[in-house]
């Protein structure tokens, strides 16, 4: 049985060239197995560390408007526990709370004046009376900066 010329030109070449892939392949392998056996060193590259921002504060400036807004408070509450709550407002404000249970302002040690810090949050912590009235009462805080007032309220809510 006779393979016609150009069948067999044909499987001859296809047989070359996949000799020849074969071969290269070799090579290849060689050679980048040979250079990165060279390469045995380990190169650590300085990589940029963006530094942190620290945030500062900013002092208001001196004709600025006051405000105050309440962050947090601790509501309900039970008779005889910790209540607190969060105000923002200007940087170095002068603030008051007062704390009514009934008709009765609180006298509690935890409710004296206080400055707000340079980021303008400024906080109180009480202790709720025992003999304090169940319900919901007004927590009033004022601030003030250069001259100039806010007053924010926050209903707390006692319980037994």
């Amino acid at each position: 049985m006779r393979i016609p010329r150009p069948v067999r030109n044909a499987l001859i070449s296809s047989g070359v060239l996949l000799a020849l892939f074969i071969v290269a392949g070799v090579v290849y392998v060689f050679v980048v197995g040979r250079s990165s056996a060279l390469d045995t060193k380990a190169v650590a590259l300085p990589v940029a560390v963006p530094a942190r921002q620290e945030i500062k504060p900013t002092q208001p400036a001196k004709n600025a408007v006051e405000s105050a807004a309440v962050e947090l408070i601790t509501s309900p509450v039970a008779l005889g526990s910790n209540a607190s709550i969060s105000v923002k407002t200007n940087a170095k404000s002068s603030c008051t709370i007062s704390v009514v249970y009934n008709n009765v302002a609180s006298t509690d040690s935890g409710l004296g004046p206080k400055i707000a810090d340079e980021y303008g949050t400024i906080s109180w912590t009480w202790t709720v009376s025992k003999t304090a009235s169940v319900g919901t009462w007004p927590v009033k805080v004022t601030c003030v900066y250069n001259g100039r007032s806010a007053v924010v309220q926050a209903d707390l809510q006692v319980t037994k």
